[in-house]
């Protein structure tokens, strides 16, 4: 397989027909698994944002809240809801190719076939935060490089208002501005200075529109990106070494060795515009990935954070290595995405009830098989509100009732959008079904009802404990619950602008959501 790859990148026929062979191939494997796969509850907290879409939400940026609040007038099957996920390598192979062709036909067919092999391209197709800033993001990577080759202010502007788009997905984003800013300033020119004037002119729009949001809505976005969700930060060995295996995994071990030694071999690119675009690519991968092994001390780095900079890693591979390097590349990422269809195939095969065993056995049937869960609720979906103790479980049984389905309790730091979409108060008196996949501390909820009923049911094997709670005592519930959260996950610093809060106004307008 190497030897074919290396004959590729010499021929740009045959570097053209394996791409195409790629392209169709995995596409067609990916489509099924945007069909086949349900929902995940990641995937349906955001498709709950495409059904109510504001300029801000909790806990990320607006942009994909709007891209599904636009497919969901279209269709709300899974498999509508994830073509942007389904087209987003295939568009970012694209811009690789076209970015690459002044290289050479046979190295742009070679770099867009890797970005297609990638892991996280090969397989993902879920909806979620990171497809739209993968889009914008590997945008801003090719326009700067424009920019960078053209020296026009227009093209610098171009390159904020991608970057604009990319700080609308998610705050990720802000690591891919850093890197240019580093870039432009490490050997500073007067068109790099001005050209990075022009960056900041054409990203003032997201600023704008996130500042505008959060200061009228508590900051939710500071609290939860900064503050509340830091809880389990702390010095470890064990998460640098995982993010190492999860940089290795994400770029495949050949492009992330090279890119860690820095290695230029005997590339068949020259020339100073090639220099010039591997030195602005390798800030732009590295910057990024550096800042998160610093946070890997103290906290576990996600893969999906890592998908964004994945995009000018492997356009500095092409332009750095050997025919040889750039063929073992292709040949170890053809394997691996291999390897990885070979175990969505096995899973897709195996029955449900082959996990029993598992702890986690109950949530996987809420996944996957939330019709027959949403069939055994239906005695109690005319009388009661439905509810969970977690935004994770509320959502995938909401996507499963086709309703909304209120969060329950304290929660956690993550996820905390049902704040702002159930208003408790409307809900004095009513009576509501608790749906929990554990059974212990379930009589806690006892005391926010007049009168409440333990009871069980089960969902090929898995069990759910249900409250059954008639008479919901809303002045008890804000009290004990609403006031520990506005304490815990809204005492907003005082360093920050702006009061209006709608946790606090509407709960508490006597008491102030700020930090003692």
């Amino acid at each position: 397989m190497t030897s074919y790859f290396e004959r590729a990148f010499g021929d740009a026929d045959r570097a053209r027909r394996s791409f195409w062979i790629a392209l169709l191939v995995l596409t067609a494997l990916r489509a099924w698994f945007a069909a086949a796969l349900p929902m995940t509850s990641d995937e349906a907290y955001f498709a709950q944002w495409g059904r109510h879409p504001d300029w801000g939400f909790y806990d990320h940026p607006p942009m994909i809240g709007w891209w599904l609040a636009l497919l969901e007038r279209v269709s709300d099957a899974r498999f509508v809801l994830r073509l942007p996920a389904l087209l987003a390598p295939p568009l970012v192979a694209a811009l690789g190719w076209a970015l690459m062709r002044r290289r050479g036909e046979a190295l742009a067919w070679t770099t867009a076939t890797l970005l297609l092999l990638v892991p996280l391209n090969a397989w993902n197709v879920a909806i979620t935060t990171d497809i739209p800033l993968m889009l914008f993001a590997a945008l801003t990577v090719a326009l700067y490089l424009r920019a960078l080759a053209s020296g026009r202010g227009l093209d610098y502007l171009l390159c904020g208002f991608a970057l604009s788009g990319a700080l609308l997905s998610k705050y990720f984003a802000g690591l891919l501005a850093i890197a240019l800013f580093v870039h432009a300033i490490t050997r500073p020119t007067p068109a790099s200075l001005r050209g990075l004037l022009w960056i900041v002119a054409g990203s003032l729009p997201a600023a704008a529109i996130q500042i505008a949001w959060n200061v009228q809505n508590c900051w939710p976005n500071v609290m939860f990106n900064l503050i509340n969700r830091h809880g389990d930060a702390g010095l470890s060995w064990r998460t640098p070494l995982l993010y190492a295996v999860s940089v290795a995994y994400v770029l495949t071990p050949p492009v992330a060795w090279r890119l860690s030694r820095g290695v230029r071999e005997a590339s068949r690119v020259t020339g100073e515009d090639a220099a010039r675009d591997r030195r602005a690519l390798r800030f732009l991968a590295l910057v990024p990935l550096a800042i998160f092994a610093l946070l890997s001390l103290v906290k576990t780095i996600g893969l999906h954070w890592l998908a964004s900079f994945v995009f000018p890693a492997v356009l500095w591979f092409a332009l750095a290595a050997s025919a040889r390097s750039m063929a073992r590349a292709l040949a170890f990422a053809s394997v691996f995405a291999l390897l990885h269809w070979l175990v969505i195939g096995a899973l897709a095969v195996v029955p449900t009830e082959a996990f029993r065993a598992w702890s986690g056995y109950p949530g996987l049937v809420m996944t996957v098989h939330g019709d027959e869960l949403a069939d055994a609720l239906a005695p109690w979906r005319k009388t009661h509100v439905i509810a969970s103790d977690g935004y994770s479980p509320a959502v995938t049984i909401g996507d499963a009732l086709g309703e909304h389905v209120i969060v329950f309790g304290r929660g956690t730091s993550h996820a905390r959008h049902d704040d702002i979409l159930t208003d408790f108060r409307a809900l004095d008196g009513k009576d509501i079904l608790i749906v929990r996949r554990r059974s212990d501390r379930i009589g806690e909820f006892d005391a926010y009802f007049d009168r409440a009923t333990h009871r069980t049911i089960t969902v090929r094997g898995a069990t759910f404990h249900l409250v059954d709670g008639r008479g919901f005592r809303y002045e008890v519930y804000r009290d004990r619950v609403l006031d520990e959260i506005r304490r815990r996950y809204y005492a907003v610093p005082r360093w920050l602008p702006g009061h209006a809060c709608y946790f606090c106004d509407r709960y508490f307008p006597d008491r102030s959501c700020r930090a003692p």
